[in-house]
C-alpha cells in the first residue's frame, strides 16, 4: 500500500482516542487517523475518507457502535470493524461478536489494540 493506513474512529474522549492512536502507531506507523462524533459525520466520512478499517466506542451522547456498524455494513460490507470501549460486559461482547463485527477490545488492554488491529488488516488482505 502506497498511503498511509486510513483508520475511521468513533470516540468522544479525546485522552482515549489519543491512547488509541498511540497503540496503533506502535503497529503500524504511518496511520491516518479520522475522530468524529457523530452520525452525520461518521456517514460523511464512510463516503469521502474510505477507511481501512472502523474503530467504534461504544456509545456516544448521540450515537453508537450498532449504528455506525449497520452504516459500515451498508456502505462498504468488508471494512473491519472493532469496538474499543471501557464497557465490558460478557453478554454485551457475545452481542457484539454475534452481531458480525470483527473484534472487541477492551480500553484497560489497550495495549493489545495494535497487534489486533495489525492482525485484522493482514487477514483481511489489507496491509
Amino acid at each position: 500500500m502506497n498511503r498511509p493506513f486510513r483508520i475511521l474512529h468513533i470516540e468522544d474522549l479525546p485522552s482515549d482516542a489519543y491512547l488509541v492512536e498511540r497503540e496503533i502507531r506502535k503497529a503500524l506507523g504511518a496511520i491516518e487517523i479520522l475522530l468524529v462524533e457523530t452520525k452525520d459525520t461518521f456517514s460523511k466520512a464512510l463516503k469521502e475518507f474510505k477507511p481501512d478499517i472502523v474503530l467504534s466506542d461504544m456509545s456516544l451522547p448521540e450515537f453508537d457502535w450498532l449504528t455506525a456498524f449497520n452504516l459500515t455494513r451498508e456502505e462498504s460490507p468488508s471494512i473491519p470493524f472493532i469496538i474499543v470501549t471501557g464497557t465490558i460486559n460478557p453478554d454485551i461482547v457475545s452481542d457484539c461478536l454475534k452481531s458480525g463485527i470483527t473484534d472487541f477490545i477492551s480500553k484497560e488492554n489497550i495495549q493489545l489494540l495494535g497487534p489486533v488491529v495489525l492482525l485484522v488488516l493482514e487477514k483481511n488482505k489489507i496491509l
